[in-house]
């Protein structure tokens, strides 16, 4: 194996944890989670309505885990869980008044953010990270499924 690429591999990493890291601060800052923020940025742009396979689907997280973070926020008030009149199995989620404006007020302050530090760096850099993290996705998509079968 060329070293290079396990040096590669090892600055990757290090990159991931520490923008992992800003959004769970960030979030914890707000007094939330960041898979709670993300559930509630999957619901606002599924807008009216979206369901719990979408936003498990979309997030690559467990149904356990969407279930659990939409009961404390609908204990909370701010979302409505309801019954999939084309999916009896699959709820449809949405966001009561109190929840929208709860979620806008995190997610446009999110933004924000994420606006500053975008527009920060230079456009054809912009571009390269997302070709990019597409394209390494798609490896280790492929890599998975040749190493488990």
């Amino acid at each position: 194996m060329d070293d290079n690429i396990l040096e590669q591999i090892d600055t990757y990493y290090d990159f991931w944890f520490q923008i992992n890291d800003i959004y769970r601060v960030w979030a914890q800052k707000h007094n939330t989670n960041e898979t709670t923020v993300f559930i509630l940025h999957v619901i606002d742009a599924g807008a009216p309505f979206c369901t719990q396979n979408e936003i498990g689907n979309k997030l690559f997280l467990p149904k356990q885990t969407v279930s659990i973070v939409l009961s404390g926020l609908e204990k909370k008030g701010y979302i409505v869980r309801e019954p999939n009149p084309s999916d009896r199995r699959n709820k449809i989620v949405k966001f009561t008044e109190q929840g929208a404006h709860y979620a806008r007020g995190i997610l446009d302050e999110l933004r924000a953010m994420e606006l500053e530090a975008f527009a920060s760096i230079p456009p054809e850099k912009r571009l390269a990270i997302s070709e990019t993290f597409s394209l390494l996705a798609g490896s280790l998509s492929k890599a998975s499924l040749n190493r488990l079968g």
